[in-house]
């Protein structure tokens, strides 16, 4: 595993083999590795809840547009949110499942359905972003994650969809506590649910089962795992062709405290759109509930009155 500030370290020393640019500019950390096709910047603290510029309270109900953008977006997310913990029954694992995190879903494209609008008080956050990575980046639909303790977690994925297009480009904030974000190398970010199941029983090498595993699981072992702290107000950016050859994760962690995350994401409009956002309010918000019935949700406080108080903590 190669984790961040050793990935700097070694550029200089052998760059053409490691990472083509991994440089610290303006708070920026800075990966293109074009051999690998990993493509990520983290702009550091962007958003941090602790900055002297971070300390307006929105007024929910205020119909005015003129709003102070000097926000603690930390405090306005667990105000706000109602949040879900989702139930279904996966065709794909054929078992009942709960999302291992807590969630929540805003837009996405008006002309399909089910469509939650962008509340008033989240929309200078959007703004915000899209100002600080310019008008050539845009989003409309919006992931946003509670871990409440270093139990949640999110396993190994990919943001690539092809409603997203070819080369989506992924914002990833994150709030409160640091947490572990991994990403390992692919040679098929879409494996076989029980790949693993079709190694030969007939073979005793090891080394050969070995290769057969990660073939059939669809994971590039002479990549090392890049590891990554984002802490509190971090914006990191996957872009090119990221999501076609790299997973991501955050693991479990002992001790961890409450992170929030907000994904940012664009759904382009065309023939996979309707689909594509179904998909995500149903993994993010309804499960195998009705869309025409309210799904179950809590605000944060509920969320910490369920868990027994502070003490969880």
């Amino acid at each position: 595993m190669v984790k961040e500030d050793e990935a700097t370290k070694t550029v200089g020393m052998d760059q053409k083999k490691k990472i083509n640019c991994c440089c610290l500019t303006s708070n920026i950390t800075r990966i293109d590795d074009d051999e690998k096709e990993l493509h990520v910047d983290i702009h550091r603290g962007l958003f941090a809840s602790n900055n002297e510029k971070s300390t307006t309270i929105i007024n929910t109900t205020s119909t005015t547009n003129n709003l102070n953008l000097n926000t603690n977006w930390y405090d306005q997310l667990l105000s706000n949110v109602r949040w879900h913990r989702v139930k279904y029954k996966s065709s794909r694992f054929q078992k009942d499942c709960t999302t291992p995190c807590y969630t929540a879903f805003y837009g996405g494209r008006t002309e399909y359905a089910p469509y939650i609008p962008i509340p008033q008080w989240f929309q200078p956050l959007i703004d915000e972003v899209n100002s600080h990575l310019g008008d050539h980046v845009q989003f409309n639909a919006f992931l946003l994650r509670l871990y409440f303790d270093g139990n949640d977690e999110i396993a190994w994925h990919t943001d690539g969809r092809t409603f997203l297009g070819e080369k989506p480009t992924i914002a990833s904030l994150s709030l409160g506590c640091k947490a572990t974000f991994e990403m390992r190398r692919m040679t098929n970010v879409w494996p076989c649910v029980n790949g693993s199941n079709n190694i030969s029983s007939n073979s005793n090498d090891s080394t050969t089962n070995t290769k057969r595993a990660a073939t059939s699981t669809g994971v590039d072992t002479t990549t090392p795992i890049q590891s990554f702290t984002l802490q509190d107000g971090d914006l990191l950016v996957m872009r090119g062709n990221t999501q076609k050859h790299w997973h991501h994760r955050v693991p479990k962690e002992k001790g961890r405290g409450v992170r929030l995350n907000i994904n940012f994401r664009y759904v382009l409009p065309g023939q996979d759109a309707e689909r594509g956002q179904m998909t995500y309010y149903k993994y993010m918000v309804f499960g195998d509930v009705p869309i025409d019935q309210e799904p179950p949700s809590w605000t944060y406080d509920e969320i910490v009155s369920k868990k027994g108080g502070m003490m969880n903590f």
